[in-house]
């Protein structure tokens, strides 16, 4: 093979890719590698761990067809760092080596099998639907830090995602915290569709969205198995986890007793300091009383000594203590914006928030 394309349009392409290459060693050599592929006038490039297949596509002047795997790593670093625009890619000058050339820049690296390599293909989809950009961004920002990381339970490793009309939640939770995020799609899908999407493909999303400049709205596509995400040029497809999702609406309170309004950038500052201390207990502990006076938040660490906050808030409802995970609060507010106003409600220091 032996194409001609742009140095930016391939090193963004390449850095899409490599999110879907393994973490760790993998299962199988081959799958280090990514798998090039020339078409009539793009070349298409391919990535998978088994879980996760991305397929990137760019323009391209093809002198002649063919396919090759390399290292995926070396070919990132490679492309990100050359000096010239242009980029031409060939592997008919040595066997099983291919050559990397821009500006005065060659280099050469070993191939591996193409027929090896599990190339991503796209599954029968039965639905489609098109989401603007900004609102998938709110959506997996705003859910996938909550999913879980036990391996024992894996329908908690993926984000629930229901798709009625056009209307679409998103709701994960690792058993201690619960996050449910709602928005609307460009068109009507009908039933309900409930789907379980892995936490590391949405974050592959993200990823390729924050990076995309496009602003054409991100197609999405998805069976009983599988769904994809098309962001312009770039494909982003995986397994749904099987399994059913709990009813996570029983764990919201139906009522709360007592309500706080407070600015989210005084809660966001007073939780930092508090956290110097609650972190160092065994669950990242801090105490929250509600009383009229407002906000109180306390933490105490045997090792290290204890702090209080006093917050200025507007209190609804009757006086309560509740103690929170620290940790979880921070997560849950890095989503929010400065202007916004963080409502709490509690009922006692036993139940949900």
């Amino acid at each position: 093979m032996k194409c001609i394309c742009s140095q930016k349009d391939l090193k963004e392409a390449l850095i899409a890719a490599s999110k879907a290459l393994p973490g760790g060693k993998p299962q199988m050599p081959i799958l280090s590698g990514i798998y090039f592929v020339t078409r009539k006038n793009y070349l298409e490039i391919h990535a998978t761990d088994f879980s996760t297949g991305i397929i990137s596509k760019i323009p391209a002047e093809i002198e002649s067809e063919g396919e090759m795997v390399v290292n995926g790593k070396n070919i990132v670093e490679i492309v990100s760092k050359l000096s010239g625009n242009i980029v031409t890619i060939s592997t008919e000058e040595t066997e099983n080596v291919a050559t990397i050339k821009s500006d005065a820049t060659t280099f050469e690296l070993y191939t591996m099998e193409p027929e090896d390599y599990p190339k991503v293909t796209m599954q029968e989809f039965n639905h489609t639907f098109y989401i603007k950009n900004a609102i998938l961004k709110n959506l997996v920002t705003r859910s996938v830090f909550a999913v879980s990381d036990d391996d024992s339970r894996p329908v908690f490793q993926g984000c629930s995602i229901t798709v009625s009309g056009e209307d679409i939640t998103f709701v994960a939770t690792n058993t201690h915290r619960l996050i449910v995020t709602k928005s609307v799609i460009e068109n009507n899908i009908e039933g309900e569709n409930n789907l379980i999407v892995p936490a590391d493909a949405l974050s592959d999303v993200l990823s390729i969205v924050n990076a995309i400049k496009d602003e054409r709205g991100v197609k999405i596509e998805f069976s009983d198995k599988h769904i994809a995400f098309t962001i312009n040029n770039m494909i982003v497809t995986c397994r749904l986890i099987d399994g059913s999702f709990p009813a996570y609406d029983r764990v919201i309170p139906e009522s709360c007793k007592t309500f706080a309004n407070v600015e989210v950038q005084d809660f966001v500052s007073t939780l930092g300091r508090v956290a110097i201390i609650a972190n160092q207990t065994e669950y990242n502990t801090a105490r929250i009383s509600f009383s009229n006076e407002g906000l109180e938040m306390k933490a105490d660490s045997y090792a290290t000594g204890k702090v209080v906050e006093h917050l200025n808030a507007d209190i609804e409802g009757s006086d309560v203590e509740i103690s929170f995970n620290i940790r979880y609060l921070q997560d849950f507010l890095k989503t929010a914006s400065g202007n916004d106003i963080l409502r709490i409600g509690v009922n006692d220091s036993l139940t949900p928030a």
